[in-house]
């Protein structure tokens, strides 16, 4: 729920997720019905961890990785 005066701008928008940050300060990071509030560093934080990750799953497949873009095969949010 959005604070008297809040109001929210959206800083990146994809298939599966969305990061907004609130005049407040705190920023959003929704994903399907679930949203996570955090601080801007624990957001960097949290992105040079799934980057890792995602270098880590491309290296065991032996492919590079393409991190701009999901490729989605249902259409729709996968858990």
């Amino acid at each position: 729920m959005l604070g008297q005066g809040c109001c929210r701008t959206v800083l990146a928008r994809g298939p599966c997720a969305e990061v907004t940050r609130c005049s407040c300060g705190h920023i959003h990071l929704a994903m399907g019905p679930v949203t996570i509030r955090v601080e801007e560093d624990v957001l960097r934080a949290i992105g040079l961890t799934v980057a890792e990750a995602l270098q880590q799953l491309g290296e065991q497949e032996g492919a590079p990785v393409e991190t701009a873009e999901p490729a989605l095969t249902s259409g729709g949010w996968k858990q």
